[in-house]
C-alpha cells in the first residue's frame, strides 16, 4: 500500500463527492462541505453511502420529519435560546458519538408566553426542520412558567442541562435515542461543550456587624449564584440567566448599603443612613450570619435554625 494514511484518506474523500455535488458547487465549496460533514458526522460520512450535504445535517433533517430545528441554525450560529424564548425542558440520546460516547442533551427553547413565532420550515441550510410548530413541553425546566408554547428550536449540549442552566432545569430524565443522528453544520465541539458560567470568587456569607457596600458581593460555593449590593440601591441574587430574588429597594436606597446587625436583622440603608428595608429578624439570638446557598437561596441563620429565607 503506497502513500501516507492522510493522503489515502484525502483521496478517498475526494472520490466520495458526487458528480452532482461537483456540478452544483465549486471545488472549494465542495471541500468546505466535506469538511463540515467530517466535523459533525465523521463516521456516518465515511462509512455510509450518503452525500456530504446529508451528513452535515444528519438524519430526519427535512421538515416532513416533524422535528424542531437547531437553535444555531436560526440564531446567527449561536447554540443558545433566541430572544423571547425560554428553556422549557429536555431529553437525551445515550452513547452519542457527538459527545464522546456519553449522553447528548436536547434542550427545548419554547416561545415565551405573549410572544408569537410563525410556524414554518427552515430553508437556510440542510437543517430544514420545523420552527415554532411543535406545541409541546417536557417541563423539567423553568417550572414557574406553566404555559405550554411552541418549541422554537433545540439547543444541544454535551453537558447536563442542570449544569448549563443551573437552577432552571431539573434532573428528571427523558430519553429518545431516535434523535441520536440529528445534527447541523453550525454544531461544533466548541458550542456543544459550553463553558459553564462562574461568578467571581467572593465570600459566601456575611457575619453579624458586617456590611455590603455598593459593588460588594457574596458568591455561592459552586460559583453559579451571586448576591450583589447595587449602586442603584437593591440587593439582588441572580444566576447566569435570571434574577432569583431582589429587595426591590431601587431607587429609594440608591448609594446605600446592606448590613447584618448583631441583633440578626438584615437592613438596607439609603445614603443618608435611613432604613429602607429590613428582614424583620431582630432578636433571633445566637450568632447570626447571612449565607448564600448553592441553591440560590439567601438565608439568615442563628447557628441553630434558619430565621429568614429569600424563598
Amino acid at each position: 500500500m503506497t502513500g501516507t494514511f492522510a493522503e489515502r484518506l484525502v483521496g478517498r474523500l475526494a472520490g466520495r463527492v458526487s458528480r452532482a455535488e461537483r456540478s452544483r458547487r465549486s471545488f472549494l465549496g465542495g471541500a468546505a462541505l466535506v469538511g463540515a460533514a467530517l466535523a459533525v458526522n465523521p463516521w456516518g460520512y465515511l462509512t455510509r453511502p450518503i452525500s456530504a450535504y446529508a451528513a452535515a445535517c444528519g438524519t430526519d433533517s427535512e421538515c416532513s420529519s416533524g422535528y424542531s430545528v437547531f437553535c444555531c441554525t436560526i440564531n446567527a450560529g449561536k447554540n443558545a435560546c433566541p430572544p423571547n424564548t425560554f428553556v422549557g425542558g429536555w431529553w437525551k440520546a445515550d452513547r452519542s458519538s457527538y459527545c464522546g460516547g456519553k449522553a447528548r442533551y436536547y434542550i427545548d427553547c419554547n416561545a415565551r408566553p405573549g410572544h408569537h413565532f410563525a410556524c414554518h420550515c427552515n430553508k437556510t441550510t440542510c437543517d430544514r426542520r420545523l420552527v415554532a410548530c411543535n406545541v409541546f413541553r417536557y417541563g423539567q425546566c423553568n417550572t414557574h412558567i406553566p404555559e405550554v408554547t411552541p418549541v422554537v428550536c433545540r439547543q444541544i449540549s454535551c453537558r447536563p442541562p442542570w449544569e448549563v442552566h443551573p437552577k432552571a432545569c431539573g434532573r428528571s430524565s427523558a430519553t429518545d435515542n431516535n434523535t441520536a443522528g440529528h445534527t447541523a453544520p453550525c454544531l461544533t465541539r466548541a458550542n456543544t461543550f459550553p463553558a459553564l458560567t462562574r461568578f467571581p470568587e467572593a465570600p459566601n456569607e456575611l457575619r453579624a456587624g458586617h456590611t455590603l457596600h455598593a459593588g460588594d458581593r457574596l458568591t455561592s460555593l459552586d460559583r453559579h449564584t451571586t448576591c450583589v449590593m447595587h449602586e442603584g440601591g437593591a440587593l439582588v441574587v441572580r444566576d447566569s440567566e435570571r434574577t432569583l430574588w431582589s429587595s426591590h429597594t431601587h431607587p429609594e436606597a440608591r448609594g446605600g448599603h446592606a448590613t447584618l446587625e448583631p441583633s440578626g436583622n438584615l437592613v438596607i440603608f439609603d445614603r443618608h443612613g435611613r432604613r429602607v428595608w429590613t428582614s424583620g429578624t431582630a432578636g433571633s439570638g445566637g450568632r447570626p450570619r447571612l449565607h448564600l446557598r448553592n441553591s440560590g437561596v439567601l438565608v439568615i441563620d442563628n447557628g441553630e435554625r434558619v430565621v429568614w429565607s429569600s424563598r
